[in-house]
């Protein structure tokens, strides 16, 4: 008795074979266009998106702030304020249209209900609820940033755009403090130090706080782009996805596969520990030697709130001092 996978594949590969005749047929079709939508392309069979059928693909991104209010407006006719729209901005990141427009008529709804003509006070108060963080948790998320831009500015890894903090938080929703962007080159030869340099950044963070607060926030693990979940993941490829590590031989890199390696293997376990070890030492070594430089970022970034890449390159360069590389992990002979 066939399986339902075999049945299940049975059924798509009909489908899309009869959708193949219907793009191609037997004659030509002049002056007729296909166009087709889809939310994961990516799962689209190659079959029919190559060149002469769907071969020409435009991603529409969610809208951006300033889409966002302009939706709202066109739905609505109301302009926000300034300040209104920092917060609209806030509560509707990630939003569709068709998200913007539904909080637009519940907003309406409820201006009838009151028998009054709707106002902004009526969007904003269907809106998910903001709040203002606390001094004292914008200084922590100051320090941790500085931390990334400085160990980065240090160790000149790729091209430093911005820092970031954000000041109000969404409640019960994803969202980051602040951040830390980088440009990397879109071509580039990446060996066993480039990991490594890139490893000690993600642990400047951490290495900061560790630093001034002799602690780090639970921020720093959990989510898989969080910088302890990167640096396990980045410190696994190495060791044993890469051929980079104590031999040549290679693993699958996909992340349950690493997970396995990890829980299956101590000495990998070990090895991945020691690189993770030695790279938070260097990133507290660069920290430590250059405390003037962080303070004076963590400053600013809680005056400013942002500060572009040069304006920290900067600050680092008039703080520098010297201090002795550790880029290189103790390791076995001949495989650096």
């Amino acid at each position: 008795m066939p399986s339902t996978r075999d049945h299940n594949h049975s059924y798509m590969t009909g489908v899309i074979t009869g959708l193949l005749q219907l793009l191609d047929g037997f004659e030509r079709r002049v002056g007729v266009v296909v166009l087709g939508a889809c939310n994961y392309p990516d799962n689209v069979d190659p079959a029919i998106r190559r060149a002469g059928r769907l071969n020409r693909q435009l991603e529409i991104p969610l809208p951006d702030s300033r889409a966002r209010r302009a939706i709202a407006r066109y739905h609505s006719g109301i302009e926000l304020e300034e300040d209104q729209a920092v917060m609209f901005d806030l509560a509707t990141e990630g939003f569709a249209g068709a998200d913007i427009e539904l909080l637009v008529s519940e907003a309406k709804r409820t201006a009838r209900r009151q028998q009054v003509s709707l106002s902004t006070s009526h969007i904003l108060e269907h809106l998910r609820p903001v709040v203002v963080l606390p001094e004292e948790h914008l200084y922590a998320t100051a320090v941790h940033e500085a931390g990334h831009s400085l160990v980065a500015a240090e160790l000149k890894f790729g091209r430093l755009v911005k820092v970031s903090l954000t000041t109000h938080r969404v409640i019960d929703a994803p969202s980051q403090a602040g951040y830390t962007r980088y440009a990397l080159p879109a071509v580039a030869r990446s060996t066993r130090t480039d990991y490594l340099d890139e490893i000690a950044v993600y642990l400047g963070g951490v290495a900061a706080e560790t630093e001034v607060f002799n602690s780090f926030g639970s921020g720093a693990a959990g989510p898989e782009t969080a910088d302890l979940n990167a640096v396990t993941r980045l410190a696994t490829i190495l060791e044993s996805g890469l051929g980079m590590g104590h031999t040549l031989t290679v693993e699958d890199c996909r992340p349950e596969r690493l997970e396995q390696l990890r829980d299956s293997n101590p000495e990998l376990r070990r090895r991945i520990h020691d690189v993770i070890e030695h790279e938070f030492e260097r990133a507290q070594s660069i920290v430590r030697r250059q405390r003037a430089a962080l303070d004076q970022l963590v400053r600013q970034l809680m005056r400013a709130k942002e500060l572009s890449g040069d304006e920290v390159v900067n600050i680092v360069q008039r703080h520098r001092t010297s201090w002795v590389s550790l880029a290189k992990v103790p390791g076995r002979a001949g495989m650096r």
